[in-house]
């Protein structure tokens, strides 16, 4: 369909529909349309096609409204998504894809790295926690929505993304690959002491997790390290079935907000009973920062880094007729202390600055515990 005749159509479905408000709500219709926002948004696309000097797409054009409607909230993790977006970031939590292999999110009124991945292109071209995304491919973007779609395609193709980092701006080309995120990565760092990489919370993370806590406890660790740096987050299920394998029977998080009604989960325990050590830094975000924050508040183990991201809200998906989405924050999360860690993240219970120094923390101290307990 043309523009022209797309354009018509779209007219004849507002004329359509204010024939029938009128026919049905006579007056009162009438003056809710004139004299309300949404007659305000209809009085102006009516502006726009008389005067703007050339052709639109009036489609394309209410759905900018429909979308500026949400992000008037001034929530970034409130969006709007047609169902294309809606599709990619469904696909962000499956855990397989073509891309580059990085968490991102809104902050400050921009599109932000919370983590490059381990062993992907976008960790391998140096992008960093907390380096901003401007444009992708010369587009400017203002959604991880947006950012996302732009970022993902074939493997074997090139991406350019101009990032923006400590005052200054600049581009990284980077050939995406077919990106399969591991729900964990685990060794033994020396005898008795199991160490765990949660990467992400897909689907699969829990059952990956249990498994390497089996083949860990198999080899003989007596003591564990729990890795959550750089993990953005994800599916707040699997968040609470891991939870249950670190703390004891209680609860894990409250969900509180005003249209949401409080819900509380919990483990059934009996959690770890071993020394546990849990390495947290800028990027360990989302359900990362609940599974530490449970951790922290039972007191069943020690966490060792910087400061955790800071992003303690909750969102639910509502899908429209038309297939596109609302992601809409409903809700915050709170520890089983009830602290808030939105925008303000947990703090450590030691503060180590730098990957190596705070993996090697975690050694000493679960050496220690270990020599202390013989």
């Amino acid at each position: 369909m043309d523009t022209i005749s797309r354009s018509k159509a779209v007219r004849l479905c507002i004329i359509s529909a204010l024939v029938a408000a009128l026919l049905t709500g006579g007056l009162g219709a009438y003056a809710l349309i004139q004299f309300t926002p949404v007659g305000k948004v209809l009085g102006i696309v009516r502006l726009l096609e008389q005067a703007y000097y050339k052709d639109f797409d009036q489609a394309q054009v209410l759905e900018g409204a429909a979308r500026g409607v949400v992000a008037a909230l001034g929530d970034p993790y409130s969006v709007y998504m047609t169902q294309e977006e809606w599709a990619e970031f469904y696909i962000r939590t499956s855990g397989e894809y073509s891309g580059i292999g990085v968490t991102i999110t809104e902050k400050d009124g921009g599109v932000c790295i919370v983590s490059p991945m381990k062993g992907t292109p976008a960790e391998a071209a140096g992008l960093r926690v907390n380096d901003f995304i401007i444009k992708v491919d010369g587009k400017p973007v203002s959604s991880s929505d947006e950012a996302a779609a732009l970022i993902r395609g074939p493997a074997g193709t090139e991406v350019v993304i101009t990032i923006y980092r400590d005052g200054d701006m600049f581009d990284v080309a980077i050939v995406r690959e077919d990106i399969t995120i591991p729900a964990v990565d685990y060794s033994m760092k020396e005898e008795g002491i199991g160490y765990i990489e949660l990467i992400t919370f897909n689907e699969h993370s829990s059952f990956a997790m249990a498994e390497a806590m089996r083949e860990l406890d198999a080899q003989g660790a007596k003591a564990y390290i729990l890795d959550l740096r750089y993990n953005g987050g994800g599916l707040l299920d699997r968040c609470i079935d891991i939870a249950r394998l670190f703390v004891p029977e209680g609860n894990v998080v409250t969900v509180k907000g005003k249209s949401f009604e409080e819900t509380s989960y919990t483990s059934k325990g009996p959690g770890l009973d071993k020394p546990l050590f849990v390495l947290v830094n800028g990027g360990t975000a989302s359900a990362s920062e609940i599974l530490a924050g449970a951790i922290q508040d039972y007191q069943v183990g020690t966490l060792i880094g910087t400061t955790t991201f800071g992003k303690g809200l909750v969102q639910n998906s509502f899908k429209l007729k038309d297939g596109s989405v609302v992601k809409v924050t409903i809700a915050e999360y709170f520890t089983p202390n009830g602290r808030s860690i939105n925008g303000k993240g947990l703090e450590p219970d030691i503060m180590v600055e730098g990957d190596d120094e705070q993996l090697a923390k975690a050694v000493e101290l679960a050496r220690a515990e270990l020599s202390g307990a013989s």
